[in-house]
């Protein structure tokens, strides 16, 4: 569940958000390129918080996942964190 509103960072090429788990807040981000893989869109900058805001549920258990098995900085969501073949285009 996140906390704070999603944005999209020209800087950063993606959409940063926080994600709760196991009762802490967690930053994550997402690049613009790997939405447009997984999800078959292409948009503007609020356009990519959009994409991630109609997938949140899949992007944030790849989160979820890289924060139990140790990684305690930001969390970057890359393509092969996704199941293969479960893509919602």
């Amino acid at each position: 569940m996140a906390t704070e509103s999603p944005y999209f960072a020209q800087d950063t090429g993606g959409v940063h958000f926080k994600v709760w788990v196991d009762g802490f807040q967690h930053w994550a981000h997402i690049a613009e390129e790997v939405l447009a893989q997984r999800y078959g869109s292409s948009a503007s900058d609020q356009g990519w918080v959009a994409v991630y805001r109609a997938h949140r549920e899949e992007i944030d258990a790849c989160v979820v996942q890289h924060v139990r098995r140790g990684v305690r900085e930001i969390v970057i969501v890359r393509l092969g964190d996704f199941p293969p073949g479960a893509a919602t285009r």
